[in-house]
């Protein structure tokens, strides 16, 4: 026979890995950062860009070890729209985006912990990136990116995993661009990313987060003017939650690595980039074993 007081542990890990299933944004930094997007663009420019991902995720892990052998499987559909003007001689950057997404989970005990599936939209999000430094001789670039994410996309009370996370979220980011000779080009991308309460998480509770910290670093090398190579890494650090005033000590802290390519057309109307991405490692959470990524803008 089983015995209840050996399972009660497990129920309360698998409780605050699953407390990290809000919008399924605690396994990498908020806002996607791609090479290249802290570069600003002519004065009057505006870009539309679509935005398609497919994740597969396995756990949840608690304290580094696999609570069950999940899986979790996630398509994401986001739509970006920018447009560039000029404030005080400085470039600003305009943008607002709204992401769908569809999310399933298996096998069947985790599906009954988290909700066996979430679809519709996300959360509207507007942001505006200010260049401090835009020096298009040496190709040396510093921005800062504040980006206010609103309450506004599908949320179910009832279950743990959902798209919309029903509450206020608010990301700063620094981005910074250096050439460092031969076509190779280093970015850096910190951010710091702050959270509302959603007082209806999984049937009436409060959910409070910790501020979350990442840093997202990418080493591109520019082969020809139309095509570019990349690969990089971030780090999550922070974002425990709280439900009812109980701590979870559930924050993520996990690494991730990325390769991709770019490719702009002749007339730099068009630009394509493919990404792949995946874990290297999580404490808590769910791990990305495979992310596909790609991203078309058009340049107007």
């Amino acid at each position: 026979m089983s015995n209840p007081e050996m399972k009660m542990p497990i129920r309360r890990h698998l409780a605050a890995a699953t407390a990290l299933m809000l919008g399924l944004s605690a396994n990498a930094a908020v806002n996607d950062v791609l090479p290249a997007d802290f570069f600003p663009l002519a004065t009057g420019t505006t870009t539309f860009a679509v935005y398609a991902y497919n994740r597969q995720f396995s756990g949840p892990y608690s304290h580094g070890n696999k609570l069950l052998d999940g899986e979790l499987s996630s398509q994401i559909v986001a739509l970006r729209a920018g447009h560039f003007i000029e404030v005080a001689g400085m470039p600003v950057s305009l943008v607002a985006v709204l992401p769908w997404s569809q999310n399933a989970v298996s096998p069947t005990p985790l599906a009954r912990a988290l909700g066996e599936e979430a679809r519709g939209l996300g959360d509207l999000r507007f942001g505006a990136t200010g260049w401090l430094l835009a020096n298009r001789e040496s190709g040396e670039y510093i921005g800062l990116t504040s980006l206010l994410f609103v309450p506004s996309g599908d949320y179910d009370s009832r279950q743990a995993l959902n798209v919309g996370e029903n509450r206020y979220k608010f990301t700063l980011n620094g981005g910074w661009i250096k050439p460092l000779g031969s076509g190779v080009i280093f970015e850096l991308v910190p951010e710091v990313a702050w959270f509302g309460d959603n007082t209806d998480y999984v049937g009436g509770r409060t959910l409070k987060q910790k501020t979350a910290y990442a840093l997202s670093s990418h080493l591109r090398y520019r082969a020809n003017q139309n095509w570019q190579f990349h690969l990089g890494s971030q780090i999550n650090r922070g974002g425990e939650t709280r439900i009812n005033a109980v701590d979870q000590h559930n924050a993520p802290d996990n690494s991730r690595a990325v390769l991709g390519t770019t490719y702009l057309t002749d007339d730099k109307s068009h630009q394509f980039i493919f990404r792949v991405a995946r874990d290297l490692e999580v404490k808590n959470g769910f791990k990305i074993n495979s992310e596909i990524m790609l991203r078309y803008m058009k340049i107007f």
